[in-house]
C-alpha cells in the first residue's frame, strides 16, 4: 500500500532466501585429507592447512570432481567465475594451483593432486604422475 523502493524490495527479498536456507555442511574426505566447507578447514593426517580462500575454493572444486581431469577453462568457469576471457588466467590459474599442491602435497609422501600435461589436473589417491 504504502510506495516503495524497487531496490529496496529486492534486498528484502534477498534477505529473506539467505535467512530460510541454513548452509548445508559438507565434508568431504580423500586419503588422509579432511575437508569442511563450513568451517572453511582443511587438515591432513590431522594437521590444519592454512589455505587462502582462493585455494580452499580451488580445493573444493577438485574434490567435487575427485578423479576427473579439471581443465584451465573450467577452473575459469566455475572458480573465477568468468564467462569471457578478455585476458589470459592461465599464469594466475597455475600459480594457484602450485600453492594449493604445495600446502596440501609437500609435506606428505604421498600426493594427491597430479598434473595431466597438456591437459590438467587432477585430484587422486593414486601415486600416478
Amino acid at each position: 500500500m504504502k510506495p516503495f523502493a524497487f531496490p529496496e524490495l529486492l534486498a528484502r527479498i534477498r534477505s529473506l532466501f539467505r535467512r530460510g536456507h541454513p548452509a548445508a555442511t559438507v565434508q568431504m574426505h580423500i586419503a588422509d585429507l579432511s575437508f569442511d566447507s563450513n568451517g572453511r578447514s582443511v587438515s591432513r593426517a590431522g594437521k590444519l592447512l592454512d589455505l587462502t580462500s582462493r585455494e580452499f575454493d580451488l580445493l573444493e572444486y577438485f574434490l567435487i570432481n575427485q578423479g576427473s581431469v579439471v581443465s584451465r577453462e573450467m577452473l575459469v568457469r566455475d572458480v573465477w567465475k568468468e564467462t569471457m576471457r578478455y585476458t589470459s588466467l592461465d599464469n594466475v590459474i597455475d600459480v594457484q594451483v602450485g600453492r594449493l599442491r604445495r600446502k596440501i602435497d609437500a609435506a606428505f609422501s604421498t600426493k594427491l593432486l597430479h598434473t595431466v600435461r597438456g591437459v590438467g589436473s587432477v585430484l587422486r589417491e593414486e601415486s600416478h604422475e
